[in-house]
């Protein structure tokens, strides 16, 4: 067996040329692909210090909630940190804490806030249900319903259907209830 050495030869001029021929092609594409990897590293490194961020003071919201006002907390999670999950749940744990206060106007902006905006279905959820409990306390039975009916997370429904009642209960609809 022997090998042809004139094969071997013109597979190499075949490179070669290909080579001249396309070398600032193959450049590109490897200089198009490093850049993409770094960007995307940069992206990433960038959300996860965010969320982390926005974990360090969610955490101080937690706490400090009960001894001190929370609302600048709130406040820069809503503006800074708003793709977080944190700030949603900080709306809404303000929004409750409101409405405890008997600041009913505020905190129902709150939970407004907590449910175009949070992140997690569970959140709005949440809020959508305080929310109907709020406008229940306060015999806004029709705003109750309309806010209760929006939650759609299956986790929800027994909550859901359990205001409904109430709600049916003041209305006197004692069939519905």
């Amino acid at each position: 067996m022997a090998v042809d050495i004139n094969d071997d030869n013109a597979l190499n001029e075949k490179a070669i040329n290909f080579w001249e021929k396309n070398k600032k092609n193959i450049f590109l594409v490897v200089v198009v692909f490093i850049s993409i990897y770094i960007a995307t590293s940069f992206y990433v490194s960038n959300q996860k210090k965010n969320k982390f961020l926005a974990s360090e003071i969610y955490q101080k919201i937690q706490v400090e909630y009960k001894n001190s006002d929370i609302s600048a907390y709130v406040k820069e999670l809503k503006e800074n940190y708003v793709d977080t999950p944190y700030s949603g749940r900080a709306s809404l744990l303000y929004a409750q804490i409101l409405s405890g206060n008997n600041k009913s106007d505020e905190a129902l902006l709150e939970f407004d806030w907590a449910i175009l905006n949070s992140s997690e279905n569970s959140i709005k959820s949440l809020a959508l249900y305080s929310k109907a409990k709020l406008h229940l306390l306060q015999n806004q039975l029709d705003l109750a319903e309309s806010a209760i009916n929006e939650i759609e997370t299956e986790g929800f429904k027994g909550l859901k259907n359990y205001v409904l009642g109430d709600i049916y209960y003041a209305k006197n609809d004692n069939k519905k209830a």
